[in-house]
């Protein structure tokens, strides 16, 4: 993160040395924002990248989410300098928290073990489909961004040239996700011995939580358009191309539940899986907006965002804990350490992709000075 801010920051002095002003404005714009979240998806869909790991120690784990969209509200504050005929910058921060209905995920489990050796030996297997219902999701954004746009064609004859503008900057983003299931819905069997018993039902004995996050240094090359209709009506268009050149990312899922000894013992419980994640981001954003004079200094504004970038996972470090029990499932009845030892390490993939969509409707007032 040190190092995204670092870069970043080096991007934005570059507006220091501008010319001398030649025009200036600051809006503050309230947003209204829908989300169709990749952090969230990834997030879900993390452990999936343990696949190759489990099945060294003889299980079989995999889960498909269900997602619904984030809608929530913002604020945006910014400026737009135009420094002389050929050069302007545009500034903005801003910040929102949404939040969503109801999310799922059903995972799918199987395990096999055979522990001992010759007909001593007992085989275990047990097979589960588990669906869990997050209730309660919550989606913070941000981005703080710094745009050069430059009038090529700002001294044309044709006034609708004039406003067209190569636009080249950069930007932090981030996003975190923080989603909680209470409860859970199961449908199980287990085998030992020849004897197979089925389970199912409704389960409340643990709540998990997920926290995820993520931050890139996206660079954005585009284009910009500004347009006077009318005296003091003034349209503005936007294409921007988006790329990361660097993340950060941290992962964290934690299970709490109660171990039951005996029906008056029962001891807390917590299992965790965490990791750091490195992803990367490739996406467009398109705009638009309208601002209308109110007086010489006061203006109004709506404008609207649309925005679609894919979050790849290219390497993670999410592990979790290795399953003692493989220690024993050689079926030669020794100790085999290789799976617990594999089982242990990050996962060797796949990883996941998801893209994310954004649309953002804004409503601003600005002051010009």
């Amino acid at each position: 993160m040190k190092k995204i801010i670092f870069l970043f920051f080096i991007l934005a002095n570059s507006v220091v040395f501008a010319e001398e002003k030649k025009e200036a404005a600051a809006y503050l714009r309230g947003v209204d924002l829908t989300v169709d979240s990749a952090t969230l998806k990834n997030g879900l869909t993390i452990q999936n990248s343990l696949i190759f790991n489990r099945l060294i120690g003889g299980t079989t784990s995999f889960g498909v989410p269900a997602t619904n969209k984030f809608r929530g509200k913002g604020i945006e504050f910014g400026t737009n300098t135009r420094h002389s005929g050929l050069l302007g910058t545009d500034f903005s921060v801003s910040f929102a928290t949404l939040f969503a209905d109801s999310n799922y995920s059903g995972d799918y489990n199987s395990s096999t073990m055979r522990i001992g050796s010759g007909s001593s030996a007992m085989n275990f297997a047990s097979e589960s489909f588990i669906a869990s219902e997050f209730t309660s999701n919550r989606l913070q954004t941000a981005n703080i961004k710094v745009a050069e746009n430059i009038y090529l064609l700002h001294d044309s004859s044709n006034k609708f040239l004039q406003g067209l503008a190569l636009r080249v900057g950069g930007e932090i983003y981030g996003n975190e996700v923080k989603s909680t299931s209470p409860y859970y819905f199961t449908n199980s069997s287990s085998t030992s011995g020849g004897t197979t018993l089925f389970s199912s039902g409704f389960g409340a004995s643990s709540i998990e939580k997920l926290t995820y996050n993520e931050a890139y240094l996206n660079g954005i090359l585009g284009l910009g358009y500004n347009l006077k209709i009318a005296e003091g009506h003034n349209l503005s268009l936007g294409y921007e191309y988006l790329k990361s050149f660097a993340n950060s990312g941290n992962y964290e899922n934690k299970i709490s539940s109660l171990l039951v000894l005996t029906p008056t013992i029962a001891f807390p419980f917590e299992n965790k899986i965490k990791g750091k994640v490195d992803s990367e981001l490739v996406g467009n954003r398109f705009t638009i907006g309208y601002r209308f004079n109110i007086t010489e200094d006061v203006s109004f504004g709506i404008n609207y965002a649309h925005t679609e970038a894919t979050h790849r996972v290219v390497d993670s470090k999410v592990k979790e804990p290795g399953n003692i029990l493989t220690l024993l499932s050689s079926g030669s009845g020794g100790i085999n350490p290789i799976p617990f030892i594999l089982g242990s390490q990050p996962g060797f993939g796949p990883f996941p992709e998801s893209k994310d969509i954004r649309r953002q409707i804004g409503i601003e007032i600005v002051f010009k000075f």
